[in-house]
């Protein structure tokens, strides 16, 4: 493998080739000046993706806060940039962690809200003349300001087709916890020999690599659903007026129900 990749470019990579999918390393187009980290052709048709590490970083001692949402939207703006040239394509950016404890990946709230705006809620207050004692609606969950896909209610960012989240789903620790919430009176010991009995080769450091898949709901060209349909892989997309997972590998599922 090419030491000169990033890390994030490394995992790539080695996600392609297991799931056999032809791809370039920043290819050439005509009458372009920028050149997209990596082209993915299945079916005829050509994906573009820029990868993008999140380098290693801790918290300075003492009490802290941040923004959750800050440095994964400036990755998208990074990206909306790179792309510029490419809007007759699916352009996609590859995100990888690799130990900044400020950015998380994973979570729907989020990489939802840095897409679409702060996750919060929206609290209906009934406002009559008083002799009414109707009551206000239920809370409703929602997303707010600063989204760079929607920005008050309006496409901001048709470029992005997806979002994708570099991941290692982490196996045999979920197992362990399966078990754990089962028996929770037993011991490690214990609960570590049910494993071995119930899981054939279990180890409890295994890992499989796999994608996140976050549709742009406002995205000119949607990413095709073709892709990203490995067995550890997730996508999260719009089914009528709702963001749901649209698609959850079998082994995903499978680990659901341990």
């Amino acid at each position: 493998m090419n030491q000169l990749l990033t890390v994030g470019e490394q995992l790539f990579e080695k996600y392609l080739n297991e799931m056999r999918y032809a791809f370039e390393f920043e290819k050439e187009y005509e009458g372009k000046k920028k050149r997209p980290d990596y082209t993915i052709t299945k079916d005829g048709s050509k994906s573009l993706f820029d990868a993008k590490d999140f380098d290693p970083m801790r918290p300075a001692p003492g009490f802290s806060q941040f923004d959750p949402y800050s440095r994964l939207r400036q990755r998208i703006d990074d990206g909306r940039k790179k792309f510029k040239e490419f809007k007759e394509f699916p352009c996609c950016i590859v995100l990888r962690n690799t130990g900044n404890v400020f950015v998380d990946l994973e979570t729907p709230s989020i990489v939802l809200g840095a897409m679409y705006g702060d996750a919060g809620f929206k609290i209906p207050i009934y406002v009559g003349n008083g002799l009414s004692p109707t009551p206000s609606p239920a809370p409703e969950q929602a997303f707010l300001a600063g989204g760079k896909m929607v920005h008050k209610n309006q496409a901001q960012n048709t470029t992005i087709s997806a979002l994708i989240t570099l991941r290692h789903v982490a196996v045999g620790m979920r197992r362990m916890r399966a078990i754990f919430r089962e028996h929770p009176d037993l011991g490690t010991p214990e609960s570590v020999q049910i494993a071995y009995e119930r899981f054939p080769n279990f180890d409890v450091e295994e890992r499989r690599l796999g994608v996140i898949v976050w549709e742009n709901a406002v995205a000119r060209i949607p990413l095709s659903r073709g892709l990203f349909t490995g067995p550890y892989d997730l996508r999260w997309g719009v089914e009528g007026e709702n963001q749901t997972i649209v698609f959850e590998g079998e082994k995903l599922r499978e680990l659901a129900k341990d």
